[in-house]
């Protein structure tokens, strides 16, 4: 009867060889591991076509006065790198140069690296120095008294041969741009702002400066805050030579003095004139009676300048307007002169001559 024995399922030997295909498997539910045998070091081809780049060191040259080394025989038969893909010499990649036995770099007469580049020709191999001068590169002497040096160069390679301590010894420490180059250099570029260009470094433990830089600057700062206070006592001083007498001016036709206190000075002196003459300039109401004879298109005030808008003109006791039948005559200070009514002249009519009446305030 259906369901007393189960579902019916394959034996083992219901199964053919070789009949198992990509189809009878499930690729969201992946083999394990440990169910397949692979022979991994069989396969070293993957590591072959993985490239990376090492550097190959050699130790204690002489370039005391060389500015380029023939290296062949050191670099041996290695070929080119052409490209990313092709193992060999990597000739763009800078030569590092290095105090033999020493991580310390070598600078030149600022203090910029030096450095090596490689060249290859039919084989031959040449190291060329060089170093950065105003922003170019240059080729670099040894001067004669050059002490020994160790360089590295690079190599393009493949995983499966790398060395065992190609990253321990070929890619640390002895690197442009790496911490102790770069702190070796900003100290002499450090040294060089303190003490100027003779300035050396040294390690022998003792000061080079009579004053440290901490106490030069607090000291700095001391007198900096004396003299501020010195320059405010100055500026509110009432002694001679001090307070505005400090501060110059510009030139100006207004006042006179070069300085602060003496515009004051004339400005307040013009001040208290004008307040002194201010109870007269009411009083001194000022009028002048002409009579023409024949032709005048002017007339000049007799008994002096008068203030600005205070000038009345009749003639034949009918009062004139100002920029309409006449001009206003000024001085340099804007005060009124006279009168000025051309194109149109004063006249005798059958023998009566026109009457001028001015009246104004005159300016004392």
């Amino acid at each position: 009867m259906a369901g007393t024995r189960g579902i019916a399922r394959f034996r083992g030997e219901q199964f053919n060889n070789k009949i198992m295909r990509n189809q009878h498997f499930d690729e969201a539910n992946k083999i394990s591991e440990n169910f397949i045998d692979i022979d991994f070091s069989a396969h070293r081809d993957v590591l072959e076509d993985t490239k990376l780049d090492v550097f190959v060191q050699v130790n204690d040259k002489v370039v005391a006065g060389f500015n380029q080394l023939m290296v062949t025989n050191l670099i041996g038969s290695r070929p080119v790198a052409t490209s990313v893909a092709v193992e060999g010499v990597v000739l763009e990649e800078k030569v590092q140069v290095r105090l033999a036995g020493t991580d310390s770099p070598i600078g030149d007469e600022d203090s910029d690296v030096v450095y090596g580049r490689l060249e290859e020709n039919s084989g031959e191999f040449v190291l060329k120095f060089y170093s950065i001068v105003n922003d170019t590169e240059e080729p670099y002497t040894f001067p004669a008294a050059s002490e020994n040096v160790d360089f590295r160069y690079v190599v393009r390679t493949n995983l499966s041969v790398i060395p065992v301590d190609a990253i321990i010894k070929g890619g640390a420490g002895f690197v442009e741009g790496a911490t102790d180059a770069k702190a070796y250099m900003n100290l002499i570029q450090l040294m060089k702002d303190l003490y100027g260009s003779a300035g050396s470094l040294d390690n022998d433990g003792a000061a080079n400066l009579a004053t440290p830089i901490v106490q030069q600057i607090a000291s700095e700062s001391t007198a900096r805050a004396n003299a501020d206070t010195a320059i405010r006592s100055d500026f509110v001083s009432t002694a001679a030579g001090k307070g505005a007498q400090l501060v110059g001016v510009i030139t100006d036709p207004n006042y006179t003095g070069l300085h602060v206190q003496a515009v004051l000075s004339h400005l307040a002196g013009r001040l208290a004139a004008a307040e002194v003459g201010l109870g007269k300039v009411e009083e001194e109401s000022t009028r002048e009676i002409y009579e023409a004879v024949g032709g005048e298109t002017s007339y000049t005030l007799a008994k002096g300048s008068a203030r600005k808008d205070t000038l009345f003109v009749y003639i034949n006791g009918q009062l004139q307007s100002p920029g309409i039948h006449y001009v206003n005559i000024e001085n340099g200070q804007g005060e009124y002169t006279g009168i000025n009514f051309a194109p149109d002249t004063l006249q005798i009519v059958e023998g009566v001559p026109d009457v001028l009446d001015v009246s104004y305030k005159k300016i004392l």
